[in-house]
């Protein structure tokens, strides 16, 4: 398996996954705790579903990595996987933020931001910590599913058009990567260029002074 069909099966992880916790479990979920009035409801719910997603993609990295274990895979394929992870979160959080405007007060808004912040960084942690102790991550409802994604991926109709789905994303997995990488390198420019200008103008205050000074 190489890099790209390792990335390419991360987005097929993340599609089934999404789309199967999102209806079977999100909504449902919403709607009673909606009606209990628990706020907090359905942080639980992500919190678990987080637990779920890191723990197939920790799950699938092991995988990749164990079928032909070379140094090249055991630092780039779990430095990917961090990228995955931290590009879904991110989409994840943009979206939500973009559906509380319309529904929630600012308070809300930077209390729901606060918590999917936290919510990243722990799950990329846990990620790290997984990779070295699998156990963490490793229980038979991730197996089960992990089994089910396979064998929903290998279905005629529905695993061609989540194929697709994951051609998609391997592709905005590239593009979220140049652009990430045409970020920093502007930011370091643009830190450059500041520092430039300072020194221009450091140069140009003490060369007025000392025509003051004649």
């Amino acid at each position: 398996m190489n890099i790209w069909q390792f990335i390419f099966y991360l987005g097929v992880i993340n599609i089934i996954f999404g789309f199967v916790w999102k209806w079977v479990l999100v909504f449902p979920a919403a709607l009673l705790f909606g009606l209990l009035r628990f706020d907090d409801g359905m942080k639980l719910v992500k919190t678990f579903g987080t637990y779920l997603l890191v723990s197939l993609t920790v799950l699938f990295t092991l995988t990749a990595v164990g079928s032909n274990p070379n140094s090249f895979r055991l630092i780039f394929y779990p430095f990917m996987g961090i990228c995955v992870l931290f590009m879904c979160f991110g989409v994840h959080a943009y979206e939500q933020r973009i559906q509380a405007q319309m529904t929630m007060d600012r308070q809300d808004i930077e209390n729901n931001s606060d918590f999917d912040g936290i919510l990243m960084i722990g799950a990329i942690v846990f990620y790290l910590i997984a990779l070295f102790v699998p156990k963490v991550a490793t229980n038979p409802i991730v197996e089960w599913m992990f089994r089910t994604i396979q064998r929903i991926y290998d279905l005629p109709v529905i695993g061609w058009l989540i194929g697709m789905g994951g051609a998609l994303w391997l592709c905005g997995m590239v593009l979220y990567s140049v652009a990430t990488i045409g970020v920093v390198v502007a930011g370091i420019a643009g830190k450059f260029r500041k520092k430039g200008k300072q020194k221009v103008v450091v140069v140009g205050s003490a060369s007025e002074g000392a025509r003051d000074k004649t």
